[in-house]
């Protein structure tokens, strides 16, 4: 008879046996975008297929012009690239309008004065909305970069799927240590823990990742569920625009970007942990139960089955079932990290190293929690709101 004390490991095992199951289900039915050829074809069948891209910029030297030049190379004409340069102190308009001599489909429009209650980026996104003239409303971030054919491809899915918004994990290009052993947890905490077939026919919220580098909204639907104006205060716009988007009975479209949508590398380790922080509690609805939950959860896939074996290994006691257990739990997640790194093209060397991933963003998270209770949070020499505090 299993014991009480005994049951945490079985606990652990059955989890990992979840989350590959997950994976292996996700790598059948999470589609990729995929690049197509056609591009007349696509542009004379979809009816007012105009799209505005989106882009909301504050001192975006550094990345704004591999943005641009990835836009400008796309075919697809019946577009608008509106940028917004939020009182930049940089060379950022400079860059712009450098563009917009080349390209007359790109178009630099200045941000107002932030109002009380407004978190910045969500100010410019709503500006930017309102001087959009596309049916479709491409959101990115400035650090951004799109294949050559994505807006074609991406509003064929949208048509294709009846797409109300249609979203993509992109491809996070790591360059320092935090950015190597964060963004593989990040994709394996959706790929593995999110079914994304269930996902896409439940109606709940909380089922659901939105990305900001990637939101193709119908114009339509983006005002219908109140836009930017609906999340000026709340840090994670993109994940709770895709909630809203279901809780409006709205269809909400998941997709593997990786292919075509790349976010390129923060400005060293400090910049990637900062920037990283200000999401994971907030994703968590401010719930310090959840966090502590999910924390206890991670950290037991991570490290219970090790301790367990490295016990084994220096005791006289012979566990051999707790020690069978255990190595089973490590080879399944092992293998759950394996999909992931595969799928997203992480280096697969960060497979071993996933316990020390864990540990990190659980660093990060209570980071996040205290940087959000006690209003600390900043971004770009602004408050990201904070204050927000749930049991």
């Amino acid at each position: 008879m299993i014991e009480f004390h005994e049951i945490h490991h079985y606990v652990v095992v059955v989890i990992a046996a979840i989350l590959v199951m997950i994976a292996l289900s996700n790598k059948r039915f999470l589609d990729r975008l995929k690049l197509t050829d056609d591009i007349e074809c696509y542009e004379s069948e979809i009816p007012g297929g105009f799209v505005s891209i989106l882009v909301p910029a504050r001192d975006e030297e550094e990345r704004i012009g591999q943005c641009l030049e990835s836009l400008m190379s796309d075919p697809y004409q019946n577009l608008e690239v509106v940028v917004l340069d939020d009182n930049s102190t940089d060379k950022t308009a400079e860059i712009v309008l450098r563009c917009a001599s080349k390209d007359n489909r790109i178009r630099l429009i200045k941000g107002d004065k932030l109002p009380s209650g407004w978190i910045g980026k969500h100010w410019a996104s709503h500006q930017l909305s309102e001087a959009a003239a596309g049916a479709y409303l491409l959101f990115i971030d400035a650090d951004t970069i799109l294949a050559r054919g994505t807006v074609k491809s991406s509003l064929y899915e949208v048509h294709a799927r009846n797409a109300d918004l249609l979203t993509a994990i992109p491809k996070r290009s790591a360059q320092c240590m935090a950015e190597r052993l964060m963004f593989p947890f990040i994709d394996w905490a959706v790929y593995c823990w999110i079914p994304i077939r269930v996902a896409h026919r439940a109606k709940n919220a909380y089922l659901s990742a939105t990305f900001g580098q990637f939101m193709f909204f119908n114009k339509q639907s983006y005002k219908a569920i109140g836009g930017h104006e609906a999340v000026k205060d709340n840090i994670i716009d993109d994940f709770e625009l895709g909630r809203m988007t279901k809780r409006s009975g709205l269809t909400w479209v998941l997709m593997d970007g990786s292919e075509v949508v790349e976010s390129l590398p923060y400005g060293g380790d400090l910049d990637a942990l900062r920037g990283v922080s200000r999401s994971v509690f907030p994703a968590l609805n401010y719930h310090f139960s959840i966090l502590m939950v999910f924390s206890v959860v991670i950290l037991a896939l991570g490290f219970l089955p090790l301790l367990t074996l490295a016990e084994a290994a220096i005791s006289d006691q012979n566990e051999r079932a707790f020690m069978v257990t255990s190595l089973t739990s490590i080879l399944l997640m092992g293998f759950s990290w394996f999909l992931v790194c595969r799928r997203f093209n992480h280096n697969i060397l960060m497979v071993p190293l996933f316990p020390i991933s864990i540990v990190v963003m659980v660093v990060v998270a209570y980071y996040s929690m205290f940087a959000n209770a006690f209003k600390f949070a900043s971004w770009k020499d602004r408050k990201t709101g904070g204050g927000r505090f749930r049991l």
